[in-house]
């Protein structure tokens, strides 16, 4: 039995695990203008199996089970191409493939802002391989029209019980970073259908990633995986250059009827020269929850937005329409946005799965927002959720969100409450020793956690102790293992984004500085407002109301800022125009109020220094 990864031109985030034979590709035409790029997150991209190279992954989904398959459509040189459209044919997907009626892209480059998901949930066995044929359009940078491009993807349902171990990335599509800064990424492993596989094997070794990748982790093995997010692998992207490619990793695991098995998943990757916004969903992984007619509880998730340089982008709004979610899924807010968005500042959007019938799925949040340069981008977020009948163990930490101190001079506690999400009794809880021993140094817990048995009621709580020494960021790991109350194994993983800060504060510099007028003529005089460490804060306003004495300004009665760092000043214009001299040097104060980058809300004055003298005969 094998289950093949996709060939080396392919790039995307998904992954397989099939029997037989599979085959992969790349698709494109090459020539003088540019084109769009069709990646698969599995399958090959040939019309005929055959001409593809050995080792490629199909598309190989139990009959009763599902499989999400997404299609990341780029530009094969960066430039932005216009008018992209999926022709005619998703409205005759062949029988078990669903997907939106239809689709298009107001502009395809780089990124993963244009990401078509499809869904192939087969009721019966196919005889064989399957073909699925996408064709699409768009205008090129000539301004052609074309036509001639189609993405072939084969497929296979089988009718046997063995399962497969899938990989998912998160976050999804193609993984950007700015050169000198990281971006954290985790690739989870779960069942196609919720029965435990065993022996998993990470087959890449992670210590010999391409340049820019690492772990934490010098090796990964999992006894157990099933449907949750406890056999989970941790790595960062941090490019030192300018440069794209993808991330292959493979691995090995026996199926539920006890046969060896192998699947792949591919990480597309580019490093870019400004700040992007990643979207990360708490609890990571996919998102389980028991129907409500068997005891479930609604499962709070929260959508995280950052930017992957602590450098501040503005103006975030997500796309997606939110009162139009699947079922089960609801949230507080019907439209979501940010005025400035950077790390840990607070940019959390709250939804709540709660579903009353046995279901699994994907859906996608997609979001726009301005990079710090002030170039338009996007980005989206594929969140996987299944219902359950069985149990599962949650946790809730304290404080919520990212956890954050002061280096050097705070420690932050951190209580992490276990409970089950149905009522029902869950037994045997316990953390993995190897998540322990990989916390931080920064981080620490009791030597030894277990809890023989848990419930919504008799909660189970564990507490950590963040004491950072240095300005810092990362999420920590905690992996644990259960039984649920039909007395399966099943794993989770307890993520805890994290940073500390400087605590940083306001500097106002006025220019001239002292301001030295002669009555009755004006002066321009200009106040910057920077952090003095360079770390954003926001919320600046600065209080104008007490303006006199020839002293005014176009901003009065208030001042404001969203956004304050080393690299974004806020300027305020004044203008002075004595009316009489002044004796000697006076000082004019502007209060203002100001949240730091430790999120505490500072006040102080900004002086401004000036004199006033008779015009000469």
């Amino acid at each position: 039995m094998t289950n093949n990864t996709s060939g080396t031109t392919t790039s995307g985030s998904g992954s397989t695990g099939t029997r037989g034979n599979g085959f992969g590709g790349a698709s494109g035409v090459s020539g003088t203008n540019d084109y769009v790029i069709a990646t698969p997150s599995v399958g090959c991209l040939q019309s005929d199996p055959t001409d593809c190279p050995p080792g490629s992954a199909i598309v190989s989904v139990l009959a009763g089970a599902t499989q999400t398959v997404s299609i990341i459509f780029t530009s094969n040189d960066a430039l932005p191409i216009t008018g992209f459209a999926v022709t005619g044919t998703l409205g005759s997907l062949p029988a078990g493939w669903s997907g939106p009626a239809t689709f298009v892209c107001a502009t395809v480059s780089t990124g993963n802002s244009c990401v078509l998901n499809l869904t192939f949930a087969p009721k019966a066995a196919s005889s064989g391989i399957q073909m699925l044929t996408l064709n699409y359009e768009f205008v090129d940078n000539a301004s052609l029209a074309r036509t001639e491009f189609s993405l072939t993807i084969p497929y296979t349902a089988t009718a046997n019980a063995q399962n497969n171990v899938l990989a998912a990335a998160s976050p999804t599509g193609q993984i950007n970073a700015v050169v000198g800064a990281s971006q954290s990424v985790s690739v989870n492993f779960t069942t196609d259908d919720g029965n435990a596989a065993t022996g998993f094997l990470l087959t890449t070794d992670p210590t010999a990633l391409p340049v820019g990748w690492s772990s934490t982790v010098t090796s990964l093995t999992c006894d157990v995986v099933s449907t949750g997010n406890g056999c989970e692998l941790p790595l960062t992207y941090a490019p030192s250059a300018a440069g794209s490619g993808t991330l292959t990793l493979g691995y090995s695991f026996t199926d539920n009827a006890g046969m060896p098995g192998t699947g792949s998943i591919n990480i597309p990757y580019s490093s870019t020269s400004n700040d992007n916004v990643a979207a990360v969903a708490s609890p990571s992984g996919q998102i389980n929850a028991a129907i409500a007619n068997t005891g479930g509880q609604p499962v709070p998730v929260a959508v995280e937005f950052n930017t992957d340089d602590g450098r501040p982008a503005s103006n975030l709004f997500v796309t997606s329409d939110l009162k139009t979610l699947p079922a089960g899924w609801t949230s507080a807010k019907s439209t979501f946005s940010c005025g400035s968005v950077s790390t840990g500042n607070g940019c959390l959007l709250p939804l709540t799965y709660a579903p009353t019938a046995l279901a699994s799925g994907t859906f996608t949040l997609t979001y726009v927002y301005e990079d710090d340069s002030g170039a338009a981008k996007g980005g989206l977020l594929n969140v996987n959720y299944a219902a359950t009948t069985n149990d599962n163990v949650m946790y809730t930490p304290s404080p919520a969100g990212q956890i954050t101190a002061i280096a050097s001079d705070t420690s932050q506690a951190v209580t992490v409450t276990f409970n089950t999400n149905d009522s029902r009794q869950a037994t045997e809880l316990q953390l993995t020793p190897s998540s322990v021993a990989a916390l931080p140094a920064s981080w620490s817990t009791t030597p030894a956690f277990t809890c023989p048995a848990l419930s919504t009621g008799t909660e189970c709580q564990l507490t950590l102790t963040y004491t950072p020494t240095v300005v810092e960021s990362g999420t920590v790991s905690l992996n644990y293992t259960y039984l649920d109350n039909d007395n399966m194994t099943k794993t989770g993983t307890v993520s805890l984004p994290y940073r500390s800060t400087a605590d940083d504060y306001l500097v106002a510099t006025a220019n001239p500085s002292p301001v030295n007028a002669v009555t009755g003529v004006p002066t321009a005089v200009t106040v910057t407002f920077t952090t003095n460490d360079g770390y954003p804060g926001s919320n600046l306003s600065v209080d104008l109301t007490g303006l006199s004495g020839g002293w005014a300004s176009a901003s009065a009665p208030t001042f404001s800022c969203s956004s304050v760092s080393g690299g974004t000043p806020c300027l305020l214009t004044l203008t002075y125009t004595p009316t009489a001299a002044t004796a000697g040097t006076q000082t004019l104060g502007l209060p203002f109020t100001f949240t730091n980058d430790s999120l505490v809300v500072q006040t102080g004055t900004a002086a401004v220094l000036y004199t006033a003298t008779a015009p000469g005969p």
